[in-house]
């Protein structure tokens, strides 16, 4: 059973709830490679235009060494749009197949911005949005989507 599958065959399998603290202590079978982090300000839902994959997506990214799923998101948010959330709160894990068939864990988070700062154009996105949930705005991967549900 998974919850979601995006257009490349990659699959959102399940979110695992558990405490941010609880992380370290918990067995896995397969790594934790990275944190997501699900926005919103008034306006919106904070997405990214990334601008390798050309799709539009939740901010995050990969775990640097010695990093922790928190910095790791707050880090990835600061460097791809600028944006510096009020409240960030740990969500769960997120296990995920890919289409290659490695299984990976994330972090997600959600986060509240008060103040939208200015967007900074940087290598890996040409703009942000606060996407109001209904708008046309292009193609959103799917698993990026359904974790808008989650903030």
């Amino acid at each position: 059973m998974s919850i979601c599958i995006n257009k490349n065959g990659d699959i959102f399998v399940e979110l695992i709830n558990i405490n941010e603290d609880q992380v370290d202590q918990v067995d896995l079978e397969f790594p934790i490679t990275h944190s997501l982090v699900v926005a919103k300000s008034r306006d919106g839902f904070l997405l990214l235009f990334n601008s390798w994959r050309q799709q539009w997506e939740v901010t995050g990214g990969i775990l640097e060494p010695g990093e922790t799923l928190r910095e790791c998101a707050l880090r990835e948010m600061l460097e791809e749009t600028n944006q510096i959330p009020a409240r960030i709160e740990f969500k769960g894990l997120m296990k995920f197949v890919l289409k290659n068939g490695k299984t990976e864990y994330g972090g997600l988070f959600s986060a509240d911005i008060d103040t939208e700062r200015p967007f900074i154009k940087n290598n890996e996105a040409n703009s942000i949005i606060f996407w109001n949930g209904t708008n046309d705005i292009g193609y959103i991967n799917e698993i990026d989507k359904e974790l808008l549900k989650y903030y």
